[in-house]
């Protein structure tokens, strides 16, 4: 029977290979296709653009009612400073992306072991590709999805230290990511001196914070999470989705478990739950970039001990773990070519050519108001919010009177909604259908109708 364990400078060899490899592959991913930015990272991008030359975090300089419509702090910071030294967001984060994107390949592949069995050298390589995939996705969108799985593996592999400062960054990369925090600090003997040591060093995160939003917002929670979250998501098709997560992630639940790593198991399983049932936003569901970073439990696994009992069963799961991969492939790819592709074709051809017709004096009103507020000379409002809170809680509490008020002391004078008819407005979603009726926009002028990504078409007002 032929000897499959490799001696151990085949091994690093096999791992300088791939590391090469998935490296390699990597950067020419991102050189040959990187203009897949969706609209919520340029209202990042204006966030990040303001900060910079106006020391304002904020979406517009206009909001009476300021609250931050962006995830992640640090990442806004990290392009802020860019900007500041003049490189824009939009080149910025690429840069950023791929060089965080290489370190995190070699962390990988690093972690690798080749002097297991056929079946571990497969599935090591297997989720090499996959993850190689994911990681370019995600590096392309212009949010924050790999660098919070960088603060993520920092601080997973210094998990039981005293001294893990990237629990400082954790809030400030994704508000949720506190939750690893509570399990840092559990992991310690109650009221000790590391226990304390442990929880002055990430209050010092949640100060800071809290210091950012009470120096520059007037709304505390940040918008995103009260726009997106829910507090049920419930039905048979997202608990499918759910067991799906389950399957992938089985093979390093397993392993963490028969390890006793249970606090750091448990904030990977809550988060799970959290993003499948209590998030639902369609930008959200890109590349699962919420998601994604929780990936980073797969850099921990080793597959060689993951089968040394059950190995059976264990086989089973890998190969289970590996088609669920294969599936969320699939499913990605379709995501950058019929979604984030022609979502990008059709601004084209609709808020580029708008924009063509606004000047400083506009003000204008738009529901998906990135790329219009980064690019456009005029003062745009989200529709959804994500630049007011007052906006906001009015379209999320359906309150016409709030939001008809709050619009026309804006004097706002066009908004532009989306239809799925050409002819006769037809709300796209349920937030424009309140819009419409709201400001009661059949009686007003149509100014431009410009069409979108296929079925869609953006219908531009006059309000004022």
């Amino acid at each position: 029977m032929t000897d499959l364990n490799l001696p151990h400078d085949k091994n690093i060899l096999w791992k300088r290979i791939l590391i090469a490899f998935f490296g390699l592959a990597f950067i020419i991913l991102l050189i040959v296709k990187h203009d897949l930015v969706i609209d919520d990272s340029f209202i990042t991008f204006q966030y990040s653009k303001n900060f910079a030359e106006h020391f304002k975090p904020w979406y517009n300089l206009d909001p009476e009612y300021q609250g931050n419509g962006q995830t992640s702090l640090l990442w806004m910071w990290i392009l802020a400073f860019f900007a500041f030294i003049h490189i824009k967001p939009e080149d910025s984060f690429i840069i950023i992306n791929s060089l965080l994107g290489l370190f995190l390949i070699y962390k990988l592949v690093s972690n690798f072991d080749f002097k297991g069995n056929i079946f571990s050298k497969i599935f090591n390589i297997s989720f090499g590709i996959f993850f190689t995939f994911w990681l370019y996705l995600n590096s392309t969108h212009g949010l924050e999805s790999v660098l919070a799985l960088v603060i993520l593996y920092q601080f997973l592999t210094n998990f039981d230290s005293d001294k893990n400062y990237y629990s400082m960054l954790l809030p400030l990369v994704r508000p949720e990511f506190a939750l690893f925090q509570v399990f840092y600090i559990l992991n310690s003997k109650l009221f000790s001196r590391d226990f304390f040591k442990k929880l002055a060093i990430s209050s010092l995160g949640i100060i800071v914070f809290a210091g950012f939003y009470l120096a520059f917002f007037d709304f505390y929670i940040p918008l995103p999470f009260l726009l997106k979250s829910r507090l049920s998501n419930y039905s048979f098709a997202v608990t499918k989705v759910f067991i799906g997560y389950l399957v992938l992630f089985s093979p390093v639940l397993i392993q963490f478990f028969e390890e006793k790593k249970y606090l750091k198991l448990l904030p990977l399983i809550i988060l799970l739950y959290y993003y499948t049932f209590h998030v639902n936003s369609y930008s959200s569901g890109i590349y699962i970039r919420y998601l994604f970073p929780l990936i980073v439990y797969f850099l921990f696994f080793n597959s060689i001990t993951f089968q040394k009992r059950w190995t059976v069963i264990k086989k089973i799961l890998l190969i289970a773990s590996a088609l669920r991969m294969f599936d969320l492939s699939t499913n990605f790819y379709q995501n950058m070519k019929l979604d984030v592709r022609m979502i990008k074709d059709g601004f084209d051809t609709s808020y580029k050519e708008w924009m063509k017709h606004l000047t400083k004096s506009d003000k204008v009103s738009i529901m998906d108001a990135g790329y219009i507020a980064y690019y456009s000379p005029s003062m745009t409002y989200d529709g959804y919010g994500l630049n007011d809170a007052k906006f906001l809680l009015a379209v999320k509490n359906r309150d016409r009177i709030s939001y008809k008020s709050y619009f026309d002391k804006k004097n706002i004078n066009q908004i532009a909604l989306a239809s799925t008819s050409p002819k006769k407005f037809v709300a796209r979603s349920s937030a424009e259908e309140f819009i419409y009726k709201t400001l009661t926009l059949e009686k007003r002028e149509i100014l431009y109708i410009y069409p979108m990504d296929p079925g869609y078409y953006l219908f531009v007002y006059k309000t004022r």
